[in-house]
Order: C-alpha cells, then sequence, then structure tokens
C-alpha cells in the first residue's frame, strides 16, 4: 500500500489496489487507512510548499484551497457518489430523451387525401402550404422531431416550404428522397406511373435515390435550381435532368387545369381516371415511344379533353357509361 501512495507501485499492483479500493464500502477500516494516508501525504507536500511563501499564496489563491482539510473522507465520498449518479442519470435521460418523450408525449401521423376528380389544400405544423392532386395522398407526423420535417408522398404534391435551416424538409416517395430547406416545388410520382418527376420553381431541391442497393450510384443524386427538372424511371434506376423554359406550366394543374407534360399513353390514361373519376381501357397500339404535351381549362368537359387528343393526336375513343375505351394509332409528333 505505502509503495502504491509513493507512486513507486508497477502496473499490476496499481490496478489491484485500484480495484480493491472500487469493491470496498465507503466506511471500510482499510479504505479508510488508505485515505487517511493519502491526506497525511498530501498535508506532507503542502507543508513543504509553505516553505515558498510565495509559491504556496499564489497556487491557494487560484484554487481556492482550504486552510485545512475540513470535510472528511466518508463525506467527500457520499458527494462523489451521489455526483456520479447525477451525472449517469443525465446521461442516461439525454440519451433515452426521445424515446422517452415518444412514451409521454407520442406522435401521430396524419394522412390527407384528395380523392380523384378532387384537389386539397392545407398546412403542414411547420406552416409549409400544401396542394395535393387528384388520387394522391400524404403523410406526415402531427409535429416534427429529430431535426427533420418527413413526409411520405404517393401521387402529385405542389410544396411552398417554409425556411428552417435547422430541420431539412425530406418527401420520400419510393426510392427517391427529395430535401429542401426552404423552397416551392412539384413532384409527380404516382406508383402506377414508370416515371417520377420532381421540377423547382424557387430554390433549390436535392433529389437521391434512397435505399440500400448495389445498383444505386453517387451519380443518382442530383441538385436542381429555378425552373430544372429531374425524371427518375423506376425500370432502369436512372435519371434525366432538363431545363424548362418555365416550370409554371407543370404546375397549372394547381389552379384547376389539366395539364399532360410528356405524358405515355398509359398516364394519360391513369390522368383521365384521376381527374374525372371514370375507369379508361387502354389499348395501346404503335404508341411505345410517344408522349403528350397538353392544357386543358378548369371545367372543360372529358368529352372536349377526349376530342381534343383524338384531333391532336390520333387517339380514337369509345365512352360506355363510366368506362372510356381508348385506342392510339401511330405517335404524332
Amino acid at each position: 500500500m505505502d509503495k502504491f501512495l509513493q507512486h513507486r507501485a508497477n502496473e499490476q499492483e496499481r490496478a489491484e489496489v485500484i480495484a480493491f479500493i472500487r469493491s470496498s464500502a465507503p466506511d471500510d477500516a482499510v479504505t479508510e487507512e488508505i485515505f487517511t494516508k493519502s491526506w497525511e501525504q498530501i498535508d506532507a507536500e503542502e507543508e513543504e510548499l509553505k516553505s515558498h511563501p510565495l509559491h504556496y499564496n499564489k497556487v491557494r489563491e487560484n484554487l481556492a484551497i482550504p486552510q485545512s482539510r475540513g470535510i472528511q473522507f466518508a463525506t467527500l465520498y457520499r458527494i462523489a457518489a451521489s455526483l456520479l449518479l447525477l451525472a449517469v442519470c443525465i446521461y442516461t435521460f439525454v440519451a433515452h430523451w426521445q424515446s422517452i418523450l415518444n412514451i409521454v408525449d407520442p406522435v401521430h401521423y396524419i394522412t390527407q387525401r384528395a380523392s380523384a376528380g378532387q384537389r386539397l389544400e392545407f398546412n403542414l405544423p411547420d406552416g409549409s402550404h400544401i396542394v395535393l392532386n387528384a388520387g394522391s395522398k400524404l403523410t406526415y407526423p402531427d409535429r416534427f422531431r429529430n431535426g427533420t420535417r418527413e413526409m411520405t408522398l404517393q401521387g402529385e404534391a405542389f410544396f411552398k416550404v417554409v425556411h428552417d435551416e435547422e430541420k431539412p424538409f425530406l418527401v420520400h416517395t419510393g426510392k427517391l428522397r427529395t430535401q429542401v430547406l426552404g423552397t416551392s416545388f412539384n413532384i409527380h410520382a404516382y406508383p402506377e406511373e414508370n416515371t417520377i418527376r420532381v421540377s423547382v420553381l424557387t430554390g433549390k431541391v436535392s433529389v437521391s435515390v434512397f435505399q440500400d442497393t448495389a445498383s444505386v450510384t453517387p451519380q443518382q443524386q442530383h441538385l436542381l435550381t429555378v425552373n430544372q427538372q429531374v425524371q427518375y424511371d423506376r425500370h432502369t434506376n436512372s435519371f434525366s435532368k432538363e431545363e424548362l423554359i418555365s416550370v409554371e406550366h407543370t404546375i397549372e394543374w394547381t389552379e384547376g387545369k389539366l395539364v399532360l407534360q410528356k405524358a405515355s399513353f398509359q398516364e394519360v390514361a391513369s390522368t383521365l381516371e384521376r381527374w374525372y373519376n371514370i375507369h379508361v381501357e387502354a389499348n395501346q397500339l404503335e404508341v411505345e415511344d410517344c408522349t403528350f404535351t397538353s392544357s386543358f381549362q378548369e371545367g372543360t368537359t372529358l368529352q372536349d379533353v377526349l376530342k381534343m387528343l383524338s384531333i391532336t393526336n390520333r387517339i380514337t375513343y369509345k365512352i360506355e357509361g363510366n368506362t372510356v375505351k381508348l385506342y392510339a394509332g401511330k405517335c404524332s409528333h
């Protein structure tokens, strides 16, 4: 023990003494003896320091050392143990704060739906404004925690996001994740369609594939700015990016207009189903690579839309009750 106090013990001897001290009770006689000798050694070193008054006084002034030991070992031990226990409790509480909070005050998820033939406008808990297109739904928490504002979209929505640097705004659409801080943008991502489109009206948007798969490459992350659009092909897991003259045309649907933007024949069929709440049978002939771009004013009837498509895109149709049969010939570019 003396070798330990005089710093002459080897590594194994020091380890044995420390293990003994840790396993001893606070009022254990041997433990008390160890700390008594420690105090005596400290007192001796203090007396030696006093022989150099100038140094001694400076040390006492800087460290505020009391004139006498005063507090006995047992008291110091209890104080140290209490502080250690408090530190452990605080660390545990902080580390599991979110779990505790979710139990005491759980987050509830809200799903907003726009039925076929309808649009829906609402605000998120952070004040961001959302417009849902027909046949779409958005799921989000009733409050945003964990430093992000995350939600899941099926369908099409226009987002006008409140700026918050401390809480990025994340929208999940299948494999894709769209992230912003504060901006306005449009996402077209109906699950029955092959193509996902993200278009930026203001600000900057990051679009990336978000899944653990070997097929994902670092190049599959794109930064979009004003009037830019990225298209993601679900089948080929590939992106294409382009500059638009104006994104305004892309979001005309928020004003009640029926918009077809480079839509495939199958996308035309599904859009008509959502917009007019009908069933469409698409009889695809020689239109594998055809795309359709049109815009119709709010209130345009189904018959008028079909007539215009038949004139400009060589589509023929037949209406049978609530079912529309579409037929397409060769592309007319």
